[in-house]
C-alpha cells in the first residue's frame, strides 16, 4: 500500500473564536468550513504554549516546553531531540516547508526543501512591508497594506508552496508539506481587498467584563500597549482587519487544495488544519498576545481530514480535550511510523476506536522563563508586563482553569460560570479555592515533575538563545 501524503496547513495566531466553523457568524471562511464538513473537528484543542516558538517546538517534538526548553522567544530548539520532518524523511517522505516554521530557531531539520517567510527576495520584501505597517506606540493600530492581495506575503508563500508541490510530485515519494502562513499575526494590516471585507460596525466585540476583576499586572500591560487610549471604533477596526487576515489565509489555503485536487492527490492525502496559538483581539482589553495562559491564546482550531474515499471514520465533531503535542504522534501514525518517546497521544488510533473514553482528563500549557532584552514591542510583539521571568504553567479541564504564576500570583477561573475568564477567583478578597481546584494544583505539580523527569531521562541539550529582529 502506498504511504499517504500529508499536508499540514497552519494559521499564525488564529483564535478558535474567529472561526466560522466554530460558530462565529461575523466571519466567512468557506475553505475552512468545507474541511470541517469533510473531516474531524476537534472543538477543544489547546496549544502547548501561547506564543509562536514554544508552540511550534512542541508540535515538532511532541514535548511540552519544560522538556524541550523552548519556553519563550529567546530559546532555540534542543540539539538532540528528533523533529517531525527528520522522522518522516527517515520513513521515505519528501518533506517541504514554507513560511513561519522557525528555521532560525533550530526548527529546520529534516526538510528537503524549505523557504522561510523572510527569504531574501520578494518574500522578504513583502514580509517587511507587513511588519513595518502601522503605529509603533499602540497595539490597536490596524489597516491596509497598499498592495494587491496577490502581492502580499501570504499569496507569495502559496506561490512558493505550489512550486514545492511540483518538486514533491516529481520525487516519486510520498510527501509531507507544511504551509505556515504569517497571517493573522499582527501588525493588524492586510492587503486589499481584505481590509474592507468586514464592516467594523457589524461585528460583535468580545465581552471584557470588569477589568478590575483581572490580575493587577493587566493594568500596567494595558498602559504599555496604549489600550487605555483605544476607542470602541479602534477595537472594531482591529477585529474587522483580523477577520480579513483570516479570510486572506482561507482563500490562499483553498489554492493549495485546488492544486492537490488538480494533481489527483486527494484520494491519498491527509489534510490537517491548525494554528500555533490564538490572539486577544480585544479579549481582556488586550491585543496580540502575551506570555499568559488564557483560553483566547491557547484554544486553537484543529481539523484532520482523511483521504477522499478512504475507510477512515467519517466527518464528526469531537468535544474531548486534546493538545497540539498530540499532532506529533498522530502525523507519524498517519505515515505508518513508530514515534519516539513523546508526551502526545495518537489521535488517529483514538478516533478509529470511536473515542469511547476521553483522550485526556486535562490539558497543560507552559510559557515564560524569559530573560531577554526585548521589552514592550509593538506592533508585532507583546507588553513588557506580559512577559514572565519565571516559568508559568496551567492546567485546564472542561470546567476549570488553574494558572500557576510565580511572578504575579496564581489565577483560577470557573469556566462553567465564566467561560471567558473574566473573574479571577484568586484575587484578594475572594473565598478560598474549592477541592477541585486544590486537586488541579496537585496534578499540575505532578505534571511538572513528569516533565523534569522526561528531560533528565532524554538528556536534552538545550538550544542556544537568540532573536529575530522585528518578529515575535
Amino acid at each position: 500500500m502506498t504511504a499517504p501524503n500529508i499536508v499540514y496547513l497552519m494559521f499564525d495566531q488564529a483564535k478558535t473564536a474567529a472561526m466560522s466553523f466554530m460558530g462565529n457568524r461575523d466571519i466567512s471562511l468557506p475553505f475552512c468550513d468545507s474541511l470541517a464538513e469533510q473531516g474531524w473537528v476537534f472543538d477543544e484543542a489547546y496549544a502547548a504554549a501561547p506564543i509562536c516558538t514554544p508552540s511550534r517546538a512542541s508540535v515538532h517534538t511532541g514535548m511540552f516546553p519544560q522538556v524541550h526548553q523552548v519556553t519563550c522567544h529567546q530559546n532555540r530548539a534542543p540539539h538532540n531531540l528528533p523533529q517531525l520532518a527528520e522522522l518522516l524523511q527517515a520513513e521515505g517522505y519528501y518533506t517541504a516547508a514554507a513560511g513561519h516554521y522557525e528555521p532560525e530557531r533550530n526548527l529546520h531539520r529534516g526538510w528537503h526543501e524549505h523557504s522561510p517567510m523572510h527569504e531574501r527576495g520578494p518574500l522578504f520584501n513583502s514580509w517587511m512591508e507587513h511588519i513595518r505597517s502601522g503605529r509603533k506606540d499602540v497595539a490597536w493600530s490596524s489597516g491596509a497594506i497598499d498592495v494587491d492581495a496577490s502581492e502580499g506575503n501570504s499569496a507569495l508563500l502559496t506561490d512558493r508552496m505550489l512550486r514545492m508541490m511540483e518538486q514533491a510530485n516529481s520525487s516519486g515519494k510520498p510527501f509531507f508539506l507544511h504551509m505556515c502562513y504569517a497571517d493573522p499575526h499582527p501588525p493588524y494590516f492586510v492587503p486589499k481587498p481584505y481590509d474592507t471585507m468586514y464592516n467594523p460596525d457589524d461585528l460583535a466585540l468580545p465581552d471584557t467584563g470588569n477589568l478590575d476583576e483581572l490580575p493587577d499586572w493587566h493594568r500596567q500591560a494595558r498602559q504599555q500597549v496604549g489600550t487605555d487610549s483605544a476607542t470602541e471604533a479602534d477595537y472594531r477596526k482591529v477585529l474587522a482587519i483580523y477577520y480579513g487576515m483570516c479570510r486572506y489565509i482561507d482563500d490562499e489555503m483553498a489554492r493549495i487544495y485546488k492544486a492537490l485536487e488538480a494533481a489527483g492527490k486527494l484520494e491519498n492525502t491527509w489534510i490537517i488544519l491548525g494554528s500555533d496559538h490564538g490572539d486577544y483581539t480585544g479579549d481582556k482589553g488586550f491585543f496580540n498576545k502575551s506570555e499568559s495562559l488564557y483560553k483566547c491564546l491557547l484554544h486553537v482550531p484543529l481539523i484532520i481530514v482523511p483521504p477522499k474515499g478512504s475507510d477512515e471514520p467519517g466527518p464528526r465533531r469531537i468535544a474531548d480535550i486534546v493538545s497540539t503535542v498530540d499532532l506529533f504522534p498522530t502525523i507519524l501514525a498517519i505515515a505508518g511510523a513508530t514515534p519516539p518517546i513523546n508526551q502526545g497521544v495518537d489521535l488517529l488510533e483514538w478516533v478509529r476506536s470511536d473515542h469511547q473514553q476521553p483522550l485526556r482528563q486535562e490539558v497543560f500549557a507552559q510559557i515564560g522563563d524569559y530573560h531577554g532584552f526585548i521589552k514592550t514591542s509593538w506592533p508585532s510583539g507583546m507588553p513588557e508586563a506580559g512577559r514572565h521571568d519565571s516559568l508559568t504553567h496551567c492546567i485546564r479541564t472542561g470546567s476549570k482553569a488553574y494558572i500557576e504564576d510565580p511572578d504575579n500570583g496564581d489565577e483560577t477561573y470557573d469556566l462553567e460560570a465564566d467561560p471567558n475568564e473574566l473573574v479571577c477567583l484568586t484575587k484578594k478578597g475572594k473565598p478560598p479555592l474549592d477541592e477541585e481546584f486544590q486537586m488541579m494544583k496537585s496534578r499540575l505539580k505532578q505534571f511538572q515533575e513528569e516533565c523534569m523527569a522526561m528531560r533528565e531521562k532524554l538528556g536534552i541539550i538545550p538550544g542556544d538563545r537568540g532573536f529575530v529582529e522585528g518578529w515575535e
